[in-house]
């Protein structure tokens, strides 16, 4: 993927991750909190992906 779709993707999962969370904020059954919270897991998982393809750190980064 380019960086620019990886740049894009990363505000997509940003803005579900922000979704997510008002959500979590209003009241749910509890099969409806489950879900929620497992789609937002998904969301977090995906944009640490996303954020290590657009911003890859090398161990050697951090030898002094």
């Amino acid at each position: 993927m380019t960086l620019q779709g990886d740049t894009m993707q990363h505000f997509v999962h940003r803005e579900n991750i922000a979704r997510y969370q008002r959500i979590l904020r209003t009241y749910l059954t509890a099969e409806e909190r489950r879900l929620v919270e497992r789609r937002l897991r998904e969301e977090q998982s995906a944009l640490e992906q996303v954020a290590g393809w657009i911003h890859p750190v090398s161990e050697s980064a951090y030898v002094t």
